[in-house]
């Protein structure tokens, strides 16, 4: 950035930080008067003038909170790092959440030592933990700090609150995944973008609690397929091609060659189950190792229905 930028950002925040400090000063002045009990205010009741204070206390909180918000959100991704300006937004989301809920409190008549350290305070928070939004700020903290995954990672999700639809085919059963990359931890939700363009805004206690694949480490993984083949394909035959085909298309630094067994039996086919060590993508893996299948069972059609033809010659 040029030196004509950095002093734009420098009066921008400059700018920012003068209409917070009016702000508190008008909101201390005006909360003052109405301690007073005089004026204007002196016929209202205490209990309206506490609502009036925390409704003061809201609103200079949430002006002050989109003040900040909007310069933290133009703090260049690449001066900073995805994950280094996406904890600097949730701290500072976080410490305006909880001094705007204390402001409000000491409002309502509650001196600051009891409301931070008072037990009733205590036993609110520990019941309001149990509660939908306080979870989710609590599992918005476990995901900041502990970094199970990082903003542009691949994940998956596997949560028993978002059930899926079994297929009829695989035969076998499939872990409810949801899959996408993270753009944004806030402090209610995580934003995932899915493989078709989607925005997916999933509650941080939800995925605090879930299964997490992250799939943008770079190392080997198993990828197991099953499939049904015809009783025409000799089995034995299919199973040896096919696993030397995927030897020489999947070659494993550890030697773990790819292993192809038959799994079930059916009336008219049997179902065999290939399991290959790859970086690759699962879908790319896939694709490959079913443009084999339909390559060697092709070609073994084609040599039985040579060796059919060759036989009802030599009969002939």
């Amino acid at each position: 950035m040029n030196h004509g930028g950095q002093q734009r950002d420098v009066d921008s925040w400059k700018r920012t930080l003068f209409w917070i400090c009016l702000l508190v000063a008008v909101g201390i002045v005006v909360i003052t008067y109405v301690d007073t009990h005089s004026g204007l205010v002196k016929d209202i009741p205490k209990g309206w003038l506490d609502v009036l204070k925390a409704a003061l206390v809201l609103l200079i909180g949430g002006i002050i909170s989109a003040l900040l918000e909007r310069r933290l959100f133009r703090i260049s991704v690449d001066k900073l790092g995805p994950q280094h300006s996406t904890t600097i937004r949730y701290v500072a989301r976080l410490l305006l959440f909880l001094t705007v809920v204390v402001a409000v409190l000491t409002a309502f008549g509650a001196g600051l030592p009891s409301v931070v350290f008072g037990g009733a305070f205590v036993t609110v928070v520990v019941g309001l933990a149990g509660q939908t939004v306080l979870a989710n700020i609590i599992g918005g903290i476990w995901l900041i700090f502990f970094r199970p995954f990082r903003i542009g990672d691949s994940i998956g999700l596997v949560a028993w609150q978002f059930p899926m639809l079994m297929p009829s085919f695989p035969h076998e059963s499939l872990r409810p995944m949801y899959y996408g990359t993270v753009q944004d931890i806030n402090l209610v939700y995580t934003e995932i973008q899915n493989g078709d363009g989607y925005l997916q805004v999933i509650p941080n206690g939800l995925i605090a609690q879930s299964f997490v694949e992250n799939r943008s480490r770079e190392a080997s993984h198993r990828v197991r397929m099953r499939f049904d083949v015809p009783y025409e394909i000799e089995p034995n035959t299919f199973t040896e091609t096919l696993k030397h085909a995927l030897s020489a298309e999947f070659p494993d630094p550890l030697n773990a060659t790819p292993e192809v067994l038959i799994a079930d039996i059916y009336p008219t086919a049997y179902s065999v189950v290939v399991m290959v060590i790859s970086m690759q993508k699962e879908d790319h893996v896939r694709h490959k190792v079913l443009g084999h299948c339909i390559r060697i069972m092709q070609n073994m059609k084609t040599h039985e229905e040579l060796n059919l033809e060759t036989n009802l010659s030599k009969l002939s």
